[in-house]
């Protein structure tokens, strides 16, 4: 038997590991082969962020600079209400006024200032846009009619001064403009008519016309439509976009910015928005102002018609009694007295206010209205103002957060336990202070009953009067103590300013969408991760063996003896009639490895395979064909006797063959046949036998190929393939050399794999690979590369 080959060829064997490098070839390769995947890819995502361009509406942004000054060093004292009734630090901080502005009522303020409840756009071939000052013409409608909402009114101006008006809808919602409200909904629409510029379309359920623009322009051709929009809807539109950005970190500026397709649109609605944001902050900060304003008004009306009755009861009582002045005696008690009963007058005031307070805090009342502190009420300690005071300013904070962010939210869960708190707080102070006016009015009233007494003495007269001018003269001081709190509070509400500043008024700025740079990067990396991916995907499911590297993967320890690139011709005998072409080179190649290796006395070479069509008899002819231009006596014998396929490659269908031999049908002189080559002998197969295995595995064989060594210098046997039949495997033991056909883009690895490792198990010797019907021509200098060759022919 010949050497090993395996020994003989083990610099190069395919058990070898795989390096990084060796991997990117392979993918450098992969890549190289799918060259059309990546132009096709790169194309489609070029052209698709083209058209993604030339057809999407551009998204712009408008920004404006607001500061929000800072007063939280301001102390919550009642000199914050009397001077300025300002909002709390908390309240002006950032994120409460980030709710503020993104609110949706300061969205719809801004809204109802501008000019947003119908929408004009100009149609377009593919896309339309939307259009804004200066109009091309204006639509007029009743805002107490009811109007189609959200639903395009398509407008064709024919020409002298006519107007083409249709309305398609299958239901739409109608709203009247004039409380900003829907009031049913429309079945399905189909109306149509022309009329005159500023004529009324009439309708039940809309009721417009279409007249000149502000600037008088009048479009004399053209397709436009427009939509009635109701004004809440687009409050929620633009605050759904709305964003507010401080400058730095802790820093008081912010940037206020809004995004949508229109820009002109955007500036307007973000300046109106600026304006409105400084108006609330001053209005809140004028709302307790008013409130103590509008009380003291009322307080002053009620006093003034009491002081105005006592006023003429005192002159009644001087004209009728002749009586002009009082003695000093009794002028002094009258002094003395009044003085208690304004004292008392003003705990008085101050007992109620802080029994009102806490009768309402026990019954949990979250009204800020409820806990306003009166003017009059700096005879209350500062301990317990500040905490009113403190009160007040958490109860307006949740009453904005929870209009803003509702009641989950988590900042109002934290509020709620502060204002719990402060409840308490006030609750203990409020029982301390009523227990303080108590004990002094006790005191008053023992005060007060001495006075009495000592008054009683005098005379019934005098005691009259007294009491009459007493009452005047407390009415009367109460009445310039209103008037002097009412000038306070008139001051104070003056003396406010906005605690908000623009500091840049609105601009656009874009488009920021779609972005050209970005959307291309992205459609290059598309146009290159997707051929990937699909080149990915397919060598993942792949199931075949396709390339060198594939029978590297599987690490079988078995040498590539040799690579038969693919056969563009129609001729199984490529070699001896495409001599000199890249195949027959393929196969010049395979015979000298194998001379090299098989050495003495070894000359028997079989040829197997996995499966059907993978090439073995293709390898065998041709492999016999290259040994026979070499000068050496070469017989093909086909051994697969359940499908021979020599017979039709050299004509020799009505000839006996193998299986007559063995079975004694027929002499050596007969089935031995002398092809129309040198040195080129063939042994076909002949007639299907019954039993192939048993026919092959009997002395016959052993007896034939003991002839085939003496007769011949070099015996190439086409076997079955051995992953299907055992008769290969018969033949392997009577052969020297094995060559193992792997097709490339046919074998199916797995079967393949079993099959060899299974023969590599049983101890095989002599056991070589083939990889057939390889795609790649190899390149550069040498025998194989295709400027080489001079016959004129293009080699595959």
């Amino acid at each position: 038997m010949a050497s090993s080959l395996q020994s003989a060829s083990s610099p190069n064997p395919l058990y070898k590991g795989s390096d990084g490098l060796s991997d990117i070839r392979k993918m450098t390769r992969l890549a190289l082969s799918y060259w059309y995947l990546f132009v096709i890819c790169f194309f489609l995502s070029l052209s698709a962020v083209w058209l993604y361009h030339r057809y999407t509406l551009p998204v712009y942004k408008a920004s404006v600079t607001i500061l929000f000054k800072d007063d939280s060093n301001q102390d919550l004292s009642r000199s914050v209400i009397t001077e300025g009734f300002g909002l709390s630090a908390e309240m002006r901080s950032i994120e409460n006024q980030s709710f503020i502005i993104r609110s949706h009522a300061m969205s719809l303020r801004a809204i109802n200032r501008l000019d947003f409840g119908v929408s004009y756009y100009s149609k377009g071939r593919l896309k339309d846009s939307e259009l804004y000052h200066p109009f091309p013409f204006v639509i007029r409608f009743d805002s107490v009619h009811p109007q189609l909402l959200n639903t395009p009114v398509f407008l064709k101006f024919l020409g002298d001064d006519k107007v083409h008006v249709s309305i398609q809808t299958e239901r739409s919602v109608l709203h009247r403009y004039s409380d900003d409200s829907d009031v049913g909904y429309t079945d399905a629409l189909n109306f149509e008519t022309t009329v005159t510029r500023g004529e009324e379309v009439k309708h039940p359920w809309f009721k417009f016309s279409v007249e000149l623009s502000e600037t008088g322009s009048w479009p004399e051709a053209g397709e436009y439509y427009v939509k009635f929009n109701s004004q809440s809807a687009v409050a929620s539109k633009y605050r759904s976009s709305l964003a507010v950005t401080p400058y730095s970190e802790g820093s008081s500026i912010v940037f206020v910015t809004v995004s949508g397709q229109q820009p002109q649109k955007l500036k307007s609605y973000l300046q109106v928005l600026a304006e409105e944001i400084v108006k609330n902050n001053l209005e809140r900060k004028n709302d307790m102002a008013n409130r103590s304003i509008d009380f003291i008004q009322s307080q002053l009306a009620t006093v003034a018609d009491t002081l105005s009755l006592i006023q003429q009861k005192l002159i009644d009582f001087r004209k009728s009694n002749r009586f002009m002045m009082p003695s000093e005696v009794s002028e002094r008690l009258s002094d003395e007295f009044f003085e208690m009963e304004k004292e008392r007058r003003m705990l008085d005031f101050q007992y109620d206010y802080l029994n009102i307070i806490r009768r309402r805090l026990k019954n949990n009342s979250r009204d800020e209205n409820d806990f306003m502190l009166p003017a009059f009420s700096e005879k209350i300690s500062p301990i317990l103002q500040q905490f009113i005071t403190e009160h007040l300013t958490l109860l307006k904070e949740y009453s904005l957060m929870e209009e803003e962010s509702g009641a989950s939210n988590p900042y109002i869960t934290e509020l709620e336990k502060k204002i719990e708190v402060s409840e308490q707080s006030l609750m203990t102070g409020i029982g301390k202070q009523m227990e303080n006016i108590e004990l002094s009015r006790d005191e008053l009233d023992s005060h007060e009953a001495q006075l009495t007494s000592r008054i009683s003495e005098l005379p019934e007269l005098e005691r009259d009067f007294l009491a009459l001018e007493r009452t005047h003269k407390l009415n009367d001081a109460i009445y310039t103590f209103l008037l002097q709190k009412a000038s306070e509070n008139q001051i104070a509400k003056a003396s406010n300013v906005p605690d908000n500043e623009v500091l840049d008024q609105a601009y656009v700025y874009g488009p920021i969408l779609p972005d050209k740079k970005n959307d291309y990067t992205k459609g290059l990396l598309v146009g290159l991760l997707l051929p990937a991916l699909i080149i990915g995907l397919k060598e993942f499911f792949n199931i075949r063996i396709r390339r060198k590297d594939d029978l590297q993967s599987l690490k079988l320890g078995l040498p590539l003896v040799g690579s038969i690139l693919h056969n563009k011709f129609q001729q199984e005998l490529v070699v001896m009639e495409q001599q000199n072409t890249f195949i027959g080179e393929s196969f010049r190649s395979l015979r000298a490895r194998l001379r090299f290796m098989l050495q003495a006395p070894g000359k028997v070479i079989s040829v197997t395979s996995t499966n059907t069509g993978e090439g073995k008899t293709f390898c065998a002819v041709n492999l016999a064909s290259v040994f026979a231009i070499s000068g050496k006596k070469t017989i093909l014998v086909g051994l697969d006797l359940r499908k021979p396929r020599l017979s039709p490659v050299f004509n020799l269908d009505k000839k006996p063959g193998v299986s007559n031999y063995l079975i004694g049908q027929a002499g050596w002189d007969d089935v031995l046949v002398k092809t129309d080559f040198d040195n080129l002998w063939v042994l076909h197969g002949g007639d299907v036998p019954p039993n192939p295995s048993e026919l092959i595995s009997g002395p016959a064989t052993a007896e034939l190929f003991k002839r085939l060594r003496q007769e011949f210098d070099i015996v190439i046997v086409d076997t079955p393939p051995v992953g299907l039949v055992s008769d290969a495997r018969i033949v392997m033991d009577l052969s020297d050399c094995h060559l193992y056909i792997v097709r490339a883009g046919v074998t199916v690895k797995e079967h393949f794999e079993t099959t060899i490792r299974s023969l590599i198990d049983e101890k095989v010797s002599c056991l070589g690979l083939v990889l057939n019907d390889v795609n790649e021509v190899p390149q550069g200098y040498g025998y194989n590369t295709s400027g080489y060759f001079s016959d004129g022919v293009k080699r595959g």
